[in-house]
């Protein structure tokens, strides 16, 4: 649905489109990019978290929506995360072979739109957006749910999904082009308020603090793993609006119901038009987006 926008926006000249995370209710994505592209509405960059993140690349890779969605509809996702993984219910490398096989393994630098991708370093407490490198490697990094896939560990910190502290990655993709206006899709269930309040924070922090987060350790041991989240869990919630935000109502359609592909493309599709039939369509260079 839109969201209220405090100035008229100017889109003909391009815009940035955010995707936040959602597992499965991100393909909801796809539907806002196919609404998107019948309005002629083309985005000059893309920002994706998590989910967001594999429906951008493909997206940013020159794939259609019609065609995701084809692949999504032939692909059995349950058997590509049947593995346990470490410190996760599941092993994304089979699924990151795939896209690596579909996509062509290529370097973000290379692909034909500027894309970025977000992670999260649990140890900062800070994020990263990845514009340069292997493709398959930052999407590892940018899918790993806590818990459900495992995090990445390299020299600068501990990496995992930032869609916990930012449902929509608004606020990187507007320090990576702030002259740019911002397209966010939210499909994911936000985090819980409880989580960051102040009784919340404290027995969060008071349980890190237990557990102890071993900054100085070698090893990323589930003890230490276990810290470092239940530190940032207390984190508040980043909240910084696009110019436009298009929420699919997909109630209540869980992260892990990937057969569902057809709907949540559906459900996004028809509630990005709804969004989209507040503004003119792009017929000159002074298209103007107005508030809803």
């Amino acid at each position: 649905m839109p969201s209220p926008l405090a100035r008229p926006v100017q889109l003909a000249d391009g815009f940035t489109l955010a995707l936040g995370g959602g597992g499965a209710r991100g393909w909801a994505h796809v539907g806002v990019a196919r609404a998107l592209e019948e309005r002629g509405l083309r985005p000059r960059h893309i920002v994706g978290t998590s989910m967001g993140a594999i429906v951008g690349a493909a997206l940013a890779a020159g794939r259609t929506p019609d065609s995701i969605e084809a692949d999504a509809l032939r692909t059995p996702v349950h058997r590509l995360m049947a593995k346990r993984g470490r410190f996760a219910l599941f092993d994304p490398r089979p699924m990151l072979d795939h896209l690596a096989r579909e996509l062509g393994d290529p370097r973000i630098e290379d692909l034909p739109m500027p894309l970025g991708i977000t992670a999260y370093d649990l140890v900062a407490g800070a994020p990263r957006l990845i514009t340069h490198g292997r493709l398959i490697d930052a999407l590892e990094i940018s899918i790993a749910v806590p818990f459900f896939f495992p995090p990445r560990r390299d020299a600068d910190g501990v990496w995992c999904d930032a869609g916990p502290w930012e449902g929509i990655p608004v606020t990187p993709a507007r320090a990576w082009e702030p002259a740019m206006p911002v397209i966010g899709v939210l499909a994911d269930i936000p985090k819980p308020a409880f989580l960051a309040s102040r009784a919340g924070a404290v027995f969060l922090r008071a349980v890190s603090a237990r557990l102890g987060t071993g900054s100085s350790e070698d090893r990323l041991t589930a003890r230490r793993y276990l810290a470092l989240l239940t530190g940032r869990w207390a984190d508040p919630v980043v909240r910084n609006p696009p110019d436009l935000l298009i929420a699919p109502r997909l109630g209540r359609m869980n992260a892990l119901q990937f057969s569902r592909v057809s709907d949540a493309i559906a459900i996004g599709e028809r509630d990005a038009r709804l969004a989209l039939a507040t503004i003119e369509a792009p017929s000159s260079r002074e298209t103007l987006v107005h508030a809803g």
